[in-house]
């Protein structure tokens, strides 16, 4: 799966339990993002700049 789905199918799994959290839709996201790079092809973390922010908002909404 590609990282839209991935974030897709994590947010309906996770939003009935804790969707209620304030910070929530916020963090995931980052969190989903994060969690995809090191699954495939990134095992350190990477550097968050405003290219991979704009990059990773693309993906997520396209």
């Amino acid at each position: 799966k590609d990282l839209n789905a991935v974030y897709k199918d994590t947010f309906a799994a996770l939003k009935p339990k804790y969707g209620h959290w304030v910070i929530f839709d916020h963090c995931m996201p980052f969190d989903v993002t994060r969690c995809y790079d090191e699954v495939t092809k990134h095992v350190d973390p990477r550097i968050w700049t405003a290219e991979r922010d704009v990059e990773m908002w693309k993906t997520l909404e396209g």
